[in-house]
């Protein structure tokens, strides 16, 4: 386990060294601090479309973005972020392999912690981390009491692992 989610091992099949080339770690492209209000989403969506575009393909980019746009959203409506008038929602960005990371991480809340809802039919909510665990390569969040809630996830680019010794695995949960 990992303080990001959850790490599932392989071994390779081979007792030799694998030659299949390391996985690239996702290179830091931003951190930025939003206010924790509905205009923020609109922003940050503009924010991190800005640093993906060069960095991803059209499909990954478009998917990261309105993942982004939910965790904000849940961040603003959830949240102590969204609750008090100075509440931040920060937001950092990384690349690598084709693929996004993203984390969202606000004030956190006394009632709940992140956790993935059925949404009803006719309900106006309940689908950001349905829409996160549904299209994310992997996610998870972390939780703590005096710093608040992260929530992260990847997605698209290659594997993290094609014959290397670990691969990620979709989490949903707390590590």
């Amino acid at each position: 386990m990992t303080a990001h989610g959850r790490l599932r091992e392989r071994r390779p099949r081979s007792a030799g060294p694998s030659r299949a080339a390391a996985p690239c770690l996702p290179r830091p492209l931003g951190l930025a601090e939003f206010a924790g209000r509905a205009e923020s989403v609109g922003e940050a969506r503009g924010w991190a479309r800005g640093l993906l575009a060069e960095e991803v393909a059209d499909d990954v980019l478009d998917d990261a973005v309105v993942l982004l746009s939910e965790l904000i959203t849940n961040s603003v409506v959830h949240s102590d972020s969204g609750r008090k008038s100075d509440g931040l929602v920060t937001v950092f960005l990384a690349a690598g392999d084709g693929g996004a990371y993203c984390e969202v991480i606000d004030d956190g809340s006394a009632t709940s912690v992140p956790s993935v809802r059925g949404a009803s039919d006719d309900g106006d909510g309940g689908r950001g981390l349905w829409m996160v665990n549904a299209m994310a390569d992997a996610w998870g969040f972390h939780h703590d009491d005096e710093v608040g809630n992260a929530v992260w996830f990847r997605i698209g680019g290659r594997p993290a692992s094609h014959d290397s010794s670990s691969s990620w695995s979709r989490s949903g949960g707390a590590a």
